[in-house]
């Protein structure tokens, strides 16, 4: 399936008909002409984005194993291991997953999480900052993880970020950082250009520091709402962000605005609950945290991979 269009195409096209329609035959022929050319000419200035489906992932179970998300809440990749990192707040996990065939290369258990120090000394973190794997974060400069647990769903529960360095060619869990009481990160994002971790959820978005545990102020960019994903372009100017009305989103980060034109709707593809969108080259992979599919339908909290252009 794919999607084409040029903003408001849908609008002209019909006002152009209706008023064809109210005009004596003999001069139908040249209305025709005219509105020809004044589509034509906008049409090829005009920005023109495509989505079409390429393939899914299979998470549940992951291909040729009996492992299987109990949810898929969040995503990174990382191109040096070719690797898709996903976030599972059900069985309180992460995967590593080879996003070409989909085999899971790893699992990194709650257990893991549990018993990582706080950063600078203090006690492990314990299960009350693993209950809810929300996001995930890939700094390419520094090599660096991030993995954020949210408050979900006890008043016992602590909003927590957990970091991943490399040790002996692996992503180990290394710390973990309190988050701000009331934080809840639905998603993240490390952006190239100024090095640093944003997060957000609903309307809200933030830079976040790991070093500190802390959040700048809040910023909203005006037509979005019910943010669940994030993922900046390799260079850092475009932000794709999923919301919760299952769309994917562009925008451009200089102005702080929605480029016009790219904005598509990701339920016709099959997707129920957009969760996490990662860029992989030319490609977005979208999580779908859908609950109520039934067991052994190959889209149960699958991964689904579109390749976009314009």
């Amino acid at each position: 399936m794919r999607w084409t269009g040029y903003p408001g195409m849908h609008v002209i096209v019909f006002n152009l008909a209706s008023h064809w329609l109210g005009l004596p035959r003999g001069r139908r022929t040249a209305f025709i002409a005219v509105a020809l050319t004044a589509l034509l000419l906008p049409a090829q200035s005009a920005f023109a984005a495509t989505l079409e489906l390429n393939r899914t992932i299979r998470t549940s179970p992951f291909v040729k194993t009996s492992v299987s998300m109990g949810d898929d809440e969040g995503s990174a990749f990382v191109p040096s291991d070719n690797s898709l990192w996903l976030a599972d707040d059900v069985k309180k996990r992460i995967y590593e997953v080879n996003p070409a065939t989909g085999a899971l290369k790893r699992t990194i258990p709650r257990r893991v999480f549990n018993a990582a120090p706080r950063l600078g000394g203090g006690p492990e973190a314990g299960t009350d900052r693993t209950n809810d794997f929300e996001a995930i974060a890939y700094n390419r400069k520094k090599d660096v993880l991030y993995v954020f647990s949210g408050p979900c769903c006890t008043s016992s529960i602590r909003a927590t970020a957990f970091r991943l360095t490399r040790q002996s060619g692996r992503f180990r869990v290394e710390s973990y950082q309190p988050l701000p009481r009331g934080a809840d990160y639905a998603a993240a994002a490390w952006r190239s250009t100024d090095g640093k971790i944003y997060v957000g959820k609903g309307r809200e978005m933030r830079a976040f520091d790991y070093a500190s545990g802390t959040a700048s102020a809040s910023f909203r960019i005006e037509g979005v709402s019910g943010i669940t994903g994030m993922d900046f372009s390799r260079a850092g100017a475009d932000l794709f962000v999923t919301v919760n009305s299952e769309r994917l989103i562009r925008i451009n980060w200089s102005t702080r605005t929605v480029v016009s034109g790219w904005t598509f709707d990701l339920r016709p593809f099959g997707i129920r609950d957009s969760r996490a969108v990662a860029k992989v080259g030319g490609q977005f992979f979208v999580s779908d945290g859908y609950d109520s599919r039934p067991s052994g339908d190959p889209l149960r909290h699958a991964v689904f991979v579109f390749d976009a252009g314009g």
